[in-house]
């Protein structure tokens, strides 16, 4: 009988998969909890962590705009997190980076991309 519950256990571990986290789910999450959020469609920037503290955020984008300055706008404010930042049209748009308060990414912003903020550390993808 173990052996029988061991084999089913490793068949349903082996069946569930991790995904990357995908762009037009991501920003629904962002969507659905800042309905009433009245930046311009155009103009946005979405930023989500489902972690606790749970953080959803409709921003508008600014030419010229960096990732520390949309994460200084979020409870995360001068926190080191690790981000990944997702595109439309693209699978993932830019590997997990660590951003600590004075780090300054080079990665270009656009508008209507979608930011997730984790806590730092190693992020193993599978």
């Amino acid at each position: 009988m173990r052996t029988r519950i061991t084999a089913f256990l490793l068949l349903v571990c082996a069946s569930a998969q991790a995904t990357s986290p995908e762009y037009y789910s991501s920003r629904n999450w962002v969507e659905q909890r800042c309905a009433t959020n009245t930046t311009p469609q155009a103009e946005r920037i979405f930023v989500g962590r489902i972690w606790e503290p749970q953080y959803a955020g409709i921003l508008r984008f600014g030419r010229g705009m960096t990732l520390r300055e949309v994460i200084d706008q979020t409870p995360f404010k001068g926190k080191t997190v690790q981000v990944l930042v997702l595109r439309p049209g693209r699978r993932i748009s830019h590997d997990y980076i660590t951003v600590g308060p004075s780090d300054k990414p080079k990665i270009q912003l656009e508008p209507l991309d979608m930011i997730w903020l984790y806590d730092p550390g190693p992020i193993v993808e599978t």
